[in-house]
């Protein structure tokens, strides 16, 4: 699934703002993050459509899309009811209405919708394994099963989440001092120091690595259920924010865009403005 093109108008803060988007990494700095967030999870019904009331809906907003799905065109409409809620129309390349349709081609349960977001000021992500594990020292949200439909209570669930937490191999977050991010038997993500016991005192930018590294592998893990459930799910786009504006110089850019485009998904990466110059290194462009 891939978003080719947004546009949004009079919504919260935006006057004006379009955008033509890559299949592959996107990178979108606006001082709007959450407004352009909220539209692109609109757009991908990855929330319920009253949850963005807050933002500032107007009379006159309007987001609009054009999004292929399984090489399919859709092109989504988000116009204001008169009760200030945005309701969502879908039209295919015959002008049909297919809103319905669309609805169920790219239908996830609502942790899916929530693990495809990373937004670095949510600290959830390295207690997700343990959540679904069901270990009493990391209480879980009440609703987490109906959030999943009730695939965390599953065998096939709960037996490969074993397997992935005693396979898992520590994995470095600060090449130069040695950090790594590992998961204890309950499945919570930890950072280990060789020869240190105890929680490490982290910068800004290594807590985000840590929580970054967490959320590819709640990503990567979601991969490997959805394959052995055989769901058939539309991959749809990971949205990530409040990221790369605390990344400092010491960060291994290169093997951050690797490992999340191997992930095969678009990635729309929001984030203040920035220079031109390190917007071309994370899309991987030669000065």
């Amino acid at each position: 699934m891939i978003i080719k093109r947004i546009t949004v108008k009079n919504f919260g803060s935006v006057a004006f703002y379009d955008t033509v988007l890559t299949s592959k990494l996107n990178i979108l700095d606006t001082f709007f993050t959450s407004e352009i967030s909220a539209a692109i999870e609109l757009v991908l019904c990855s929330k319920a459509l009253q949850e963005h009331h807050v933002i500032g809906v107007r009379d006159d907003t309007l987001i609009t899309a054009e999004v292929l799905v399984a090489e399919s065109s859709y092109y989504i409409e988000l116009k204001p009811t008169d009760e200030g809620l945005l309701k969502l129309t879908t039209l295919d390349d015959r002008e049909k209405d297919v809103t319905d349709f669309y609805r169920t081609l790219i239908s996830h349960c609502t942790e899916q919708d929530t693990i495809d977001n990373f937004d670095g000021r949510d600290d959830s992500f390295p207690l997700r394994l343990c959540w679904y594990r069901g270990c009493d020292d990391y209480e879980a949200p009440k609703d987490l099963h109906s959030r999943s439909n009730y695939v965390v209570s599953t065998k096939t669930f709960r037996s490969h989440l074993i397997r992935y937490i005693k396979a898992f191999e520590p994995e470095p977050i600060n090449n130069i001092k040695n950090y790594k991010a590992t998961i204890n038997n309950q499945g919570k993500f930890e950072v280990v120091y060789p020869g240190v016991s105890g929680e490490l005192a982290l910068s800004e930018t290594e807590e985000k690595l840590f929580w970054y590294i967490c959320f590819l592998n709640v990503a990567e893990f979601w991969t490997d259920v959805e394959n052995i459930r055989n769901m058939h799910h539309e991959k749809k786009p990971l949205i990530i924010k409040n990221f790369i504006e605390f990344l400092d110089q010491t960060t291994d850019i290169d093997g951050l865009i690797a490992r999340t485009t191997k992930l095969g998904r678009q990635v729309i990466i929001l984030t203040l403005p920035m220079q031109e110059s390190l917007k071309r290194k994370w899309m991987g462009k030669k000065q």
